[in-house]
């Protein structure tokens, strides 16, 4: 039963990350953190982000040279930002990490429900901050998503642009992270085989978000992503209270 679960989150959070360029690790994390523990899903759902990042990086190559060389000081900062996470992740008890994991999913969907208007010039510092505070997240939960999203969001991007300079970013990110996981024992062996298993899982998501790209209202499925988001962040933290 925890596998059929399992295999449901890891589709449809590949679904999501297919069709919108991030959100897979917002919804993974947390339901997969109820049934393995945080210090297990964390590294875990990070080998499924980097083979998708690869299978949507060769989908949409368009702009991929030019956008990755604009944002090196984002990617540059996520180097510092990583170790730093991953430490706070070896460090951390697991209800720590779910407390985390939870403040982190609520204050970053309301702050998009709520579409503040916020307008951020892509400025070197400003993509450092994101990149720093993205590696941070990446280290320590697995979610570097919600401070690029929250940048990108500000300045009114297309939302293949959008969707773009997201997978560049994440692709960075997660392989950087997912490196050093295996550096440090966090990715082993035994790890990599349990994996197998749910292969098909993401390769049914990564087809499912593909034909719904450009077919399914984005304001409405961003909504809808936003408040499981909303949801899962609610019931993690009260799960750290049972």
């Amino acid at each position: 039963m925890i596998s059929l679960f399992a295999f449901l989150i890891i589709l449809a959070a590949m679904l999501v990350r297919s069709l919108t360029g991030f959100g897979s690790a917002l919804i993974s994390i947390p339901l997969l953190s109820l049934l393995f523990g945080a210090k297990y899903a964390i590294p875990f759902i990070m080998i499924y982000e980097c083979i998708i990042d690869i299978m949507i990086l060769a989908k949409d190559k368009g702009g991929l040279k030019r956008d990755t060389i604009r944002d090196w000081p984002m990617l540059a900062a996520a180097l510092v930002g990583i170790p730093i996470g991953t430490e706070v992740l070896i460090l951390s008890d697991d209800r720590l990490l779910k407390i985390l994991m939870g403040s982190i999913l609520i204050i970053f969907s309301i702050l998009m429900l709520a579409n503040l208007g916020l307008k951020l010039k892509r400025s070197t510092f400003n993509s450092a901050t994101t990149g720093l505070v993205g590696g941070l997240l990446c280290g320590s939960v697995g979610m570097p998503g919600p401070p690029m999203a929250l940048l990108l969001s500000s300045q009114g991007l297309e939302k293949e642009e959008f969707r773009r300079m997201m997978v560049i970013f994440l692709t960075a990110i997660d392989f950087l992270t997912f490196g050093y996981y295996i550096l440090v024992g966090l990715v082993d062996a035994e790890m990599l085989i349990f994996s197998l298993w749910f292969i098909p899982a993401m390769l049914l998501g990564f087809l499912a978000g593909s034909l719904a790209f450009g077919r399914v209202s984005e304001e409405r499925f961003r909504r809808l992503t936003l408040g499981i988001t909303l949801a899962a962040g609610a019931f993690l933290l009260w799960s750290t209270w049972g």
